[in-house]
């Protein structure tokens, strides 16, 4: 059973970045960001707990040293959906830097910045996030590049005259690649499936498709009625997210309760996906986030994605089909990413239409 498509939406863009909305309407807030007509209070909201995998040993060439942080990866994968991994090989500098070139592309003059703008068909440029009519915009503006596979790259979207700027994301991007692709082979072995198995399906070192969006999180007087993103989960197989090295803002959902996400120094903090749900067969769930506003400080972040080409159809593997313990629970579906973006602006999880 499968599925390619879902009906077509009608889309819109903001009319101007975050960015430079805070600079003409003072402490008055468009309604159309708004999300929540009483305030909320985010102080109370507890930290999820920080079980944070090390990389090295998830690597390592001892078989007991692997082998425990497996399971501990197995247990924070079961409770929470994602974590943050340290030791990952990604030098400081380089954090640092990538983290920089972000800062100096939003601090841009906007006509600048407007060379890179998106379209309303296009994930890829500089802007706002897509809404659907009648709904609510997010508090944040956006550089979102497709940077792998390289032949895919569209460098009008690049701003290469920023020094470092290409370096450093080509730098970035291949030493994330390198993170992702061991904890796919962990996660494989979890699953009691040959270790390539995920990373193949998602295209492997060629095919793999990947998206890195800079993220900029203005302050907002009101911060308590706005979203930097609205709850969803990622219509990934893996995101990877450098966060603010200050500013927090990253919340998900366990249990029907909200969590913060500690700033954890140079750590990445790993979500998984719907698609790497699907591939599961239901058995790793993908995690459920939002984006919180501060209200004096602007906050930036990094995501990369990760997913099958659109070519690929993904759906659970046969071996973790059990007609009698574990039945089939999703549909098989080519470009679930363009799926994902029809539900997305709507506030719904588009990996509820996949279920059978």
């Amino acid at each position: 059973m499968s599925v390619s498509s879902a009906p077509l939406m009608n889309l819109e863009l903001p009319s101007k970045p975050v960015q430079e909305l805070i600079r003409t309407t003072a402490k008055q807030v468009p309604q159309k960001y708004i999300y929540q007509s009483k305030s909320t209070d985010f102080s109370d909201i507890q930290y999820m707990e920080t079980s944070t995998i090390d990389f090295n040993l998830l690597s390592s060439s001892s078989s007991n040293e692997q082998q425990q942080e497996l399971q501990k990866l197995q247990s924070v994968l079961t409770s929470w959906g994602c974590f943050q991994v340290k030791n990952h090989g990604l030098s400081t500098s380089l954090i640092d830097g990538i983290r920089e070139v972000g800062k100096e592309f939003f601090a841009l003059p906007l006509e600048v910045k407007e060379r890179h703008k998106r379209t309303i068909d296009s994930f890829q440029g500089y802007g706002g996030d897509t809404v659907s009519d009648g709904q609510n915009y997010n508090w944040n503006d956006r550089l979102h590049l497709k940077v792998h596979p390289l032949q895919h790259r569209n460098f009008e979207f690049w701003p290469d005259y920023l020094p470092n700027f290409r370096e450093t994301v080509e730098e970035y991007i291949m030493e994330v690649k390198k993170v992702v692709e061991m904890i796919l082979k962990s996660i494989a072995k979890l699953l009691n499936l040959e270790e390539n198995m995920i990373f193949n399906i998602c295209g492997g070192n060629e095919g793999i498709n990947m998206y890195t969006r800079f993220n900029y999180y203005p302050p907002c007087s009101s911060a308590d009625q706005v979203l930097g993103l609205k709850p969803h989960s990622d219509g990934t197989v893996l995101t990877v997210l450098l966060q603010d090295k200050q500013v927090e803002g990253l919340q998900v959902l366990k249990d029907n309760k909200w969590f913060k996400v500690p700033i954890v120094p140079d750590a990445l903090f790993i979500n998984l996906g719907d698609q790497l749900e699907m591939i599961s067969n239901g058995i790793l769930k993908s995690a459920v986030h939002k984006v919180v506003i501060d209200k004096e400080k602007a906050r930036t972040s990094i995501a990369t994605l990760f997913s099958p080409g659109p070519d690929k159809e993904i759906g659970p593997f046969s071996e973790l089909i059990d007609d009698k313990e574990r039945p089939r629970l999703y549909k098989n579906i080519k470009n679930y990413v363009d799926v994902f973006f029809q539900y997305y602006p709507k506030g719904e999880r588009a990996i509820n239409a996949m279920k059978i």
